[in-house]
């Protein structure tokens, strides 16, 4: 509750900072964007440490931490939009309701899968207290390094896909393949990693060995299926990018609700920890759904803008 209550406060520059990125990025001034984010990723570091342990602020230091670290992060990208480098910056203009619309139109598909993210993770630690028994504590602390493990993997891919959105969107498919070919190769490595090394991960979080042999298995299971999200996340975004708003959110629904199901028919059947096999099958269903439904569209999307 205390790092909550704090964390929440700061909200506006949280917001904030990541929106102005994207406008950022999307006029071509990526680096600008990716300081703005380096800048609050050290100021956060170097304030954790002086809060926490200096000043004696436990957890609350730690999210007030985080604050300022937005704070930075708002103020820097700020300074560029307002300056006159931008090629679109900030300044006064009417509300255009059409516009207004088309940008809700494309931001609803990711929009929907975020909060629905939290919706996962909220019901998959029901669930592991639930059927945990005494394990319980146990189970959602391991979860939490499993989860953090699994951002390594997704927050990447996701940069990299969104990026062909605007790609797609001017080309109708002509998207950069080679930035693909290389998320799925990283995509790739991950696995092996997650298979092979994933107790070194977990050493980072915790010393007891219950705790290590949990969570590495967490790790093992729940990334399983973790190639087919090289399919699935370029399908869903670049339907996204080309307009094709019903199309990427039906794929990303799909996975999602296919892992809420699991989520709450397997722990009853096969234990807690069955819990863990729910992204691995819905990210292999998915990736076959999603590249069957993007082999039938995209042919004919080509074939309607040749004519």
């Amino acid at each position: 509750e205390a790092y909550f209550t704090t964390y929440v406060s700061g909200t506006v520059f949280a917001v904030m900072s990541y929106g102005l990125n994207q406008i950022t990025m999307s006029q071509g001034f990526a680096s600008t964007a990716m300081r703005s984010v380096m800048l609050g990723a050290a100021v956060n570091i170097a304030l954790d440490p002086v809060f926490i342990f200096v000043l004696n602020m436990g957890v609350r230091g730690a999210a007030l931490a985080t604050v300022l670290s937005q704070i930075c992060s708002t103020a820097y990208i700020l300074r560029f939009l307002l300056g006159g480098k931008a090629a679109v910056g900030i300044t006064r203009q009417p509300v255009n309701p059409g516009w207004m619309r088309r940008i809700v139109q494309v931001g609803l598909s990711p929009a929907l899968i975020i909060a629905l993210d939290n919706v996962l993770l909220i019901s998959v630690n029901i669930m592991l207290r639930r059927y945990g028994g005494a394990d319980s504590d146990m189970l959602i602390a391991c979860a939490a390094v499993m989860q953090s493990f699994m951002l390594i993997i997704t927050m990447p891919l996701g940069g990299i896909t969104a990026g062909t959105q605007s790609i797609l969107g001017y080309n109708y498919g002509a998207g950069n393949t080679k930035r693909i070919a290389q998320a799925f190769r990283g995509i790739i490595l991950m696995f092996v990693l997650a298979q092979t090394v994933s107790g070194s991960f977990v050493r980072i979080f915790t010393r007891d060995p219950a705790y290590i042999d949990m969570a590495s298995y967490m790790i093992r299971t729940y990334s399983l299926g973790v190639l087919g999200l090289a399919i699935q996340y370029p399908a869903v975004d670049g339907m996204t990018g080309m307009g094709l708003i019903r199309w990427g959110l039906t794929f990303s629904m799909l996975r999602k609700g296919l892992f809420l199901v699991c989520v709450f028919v397997l722990p009853p059947l096969f234990g807690a920890t069955a819990v863990m096999f729910s992204e691995p099958i819905s990210d292999i269903t998915a990736a076959v759904v999603s590249a069957c439904g993007l082999a039938y569209v995209l042919p004919r999307l080509l074939r309607r803008q040749q004519v």
